[in-house]
C-alpha cells in the first residue's frame, strides 16, 4: 500500500478492541488454515480506514513532524454526545483485493462522508475540495478488516457464515448490554503504510477522537 494512511481506531482499554485483535489475530485466520499453510501471519490493529496514498513529501514532511501536522489537520467540529462521527458495523463481507478479503462493512452515514472528505483533501487532494467530496461520496466505503491474504474470493465467501456466527459470540454480549455500543471515542491515526510487508507498518502520530462512536447493527449481532 504506496504511502502513508489515516486510521480510526477505538481505544486501546477498550474490551471491543481486545475481542476484534483476537477475531483478526486468531478466531478468523484459523478457518483458513489450510489455504494459509506456508503464508506468512499478518499482524494488524483492528481499524477503519479513512484514506491511504499519502505523499509523505507534500504533508506531513512539510511539518517540523508527524504529530504537528496530524495535529493540524483541519476536522470537522464534531461533539460527543451531540454531533457524534458515528461508526456502525453492520454487514459482513467477502472481496478480491488482498487488503479488503474480507471486511465487515460500515454504514456509510453523512458525517463519514462529511470526515473522510476534510481528511482526504488535506492529505491527498492538494486542498481541492470538490475533488475530496467527490471521492467521499461516489468512491469511499468505510469498511473494519478481518483478514489480509490472497485466498480466491469464493473460498472465503463460503466461510462468511460461520465466521458471522464468531462475531456474534464474540461481540453478542456487547450489543446487549450496550444497545450496540461498543467503544466511546479513540483515536485518528498516522500510519507508514508504504511497506510491503504489514509487519513494519508503524503508527507515526495520533490524534484523539472523543465524537467517535463504535457501534454494530443487529446484523452482526
Amino acid at each position: 500500500m504506496p504511502g502513508a494512511s489515516l486510521w480510526l481506531v477505538p481505544r486501546e482499554d477498550n474490551p471491543f478492541t481486545k475481542t476484534a485483535q483476537e477475531l483478526i489475530s486468531e478466531t478468523v485466520p484459523s478457518n483458513f488454515a489450510s489455504a494459509l499453510e506456508g503464508s506468512k501471519k499478518v499482524h494488524f490493529a483492528p481499524h477503519v480506514t479513512v484514506t491511504s496514498g499519502i505523499d509523505a513529501q507534500s504533508t506531513y514532511e512539510r511539518a517540523s513532524s508527524p504529530q504537528a501536522w496530524l495535529d493540524g489537520l483541519a476536522l470537522p467540529e464534531f461533539k460527543k454526545e451531540f454531533d457524534e462521527l458515528l461508526l456502525e458495523l453492520d454487514t459482513l463481507e467477502a472481496g478480491d483485493a488482498r487488503f479488503q478479503k474480507l471486511v465487515i462493512r460500515l454504514l456509510k452515514n453523512d458525517n463519514i462522508v462529511k470526515f473522510a472528505a476534510w481528511c482526504r483533501r488535506e492529505a491527498v487532494e492538494g486542498g481541492d475540495d470538490e475533488k475530496a467530496q467527490r471521492w467521499a461520496k461516489d468512491e469511499y466505503s468505510p469498511h473494519l478488516s478481518l483478514m489480509y491474504a490472497d485466498i480466491a474470493k469464493k473460498e472465503v465467501q463460503n466461510r462468511v457464515p460461520l465466521v458471522e456466527m464468531q462475531i456474534a459470540y464474540a461481540i453478542g454480549d456487547m450489543f446487549a448490554c450496550c444497545g450496540g455500543t461498543l467503544c466511546l471515542g479513540g483515536h485518528l491515526v498516522l500510519v507508514d503504510t508504504s511497506s510491503e510487508d504489514v509487519d513494519e507498518w508503524k503508527v507515526i502520530a495520533k490524534r484523539e477522537t472523543p465524537w467517535a462512536m463504535w457501534k454494530m447493527t443487529r446484523n452482526l449481532a
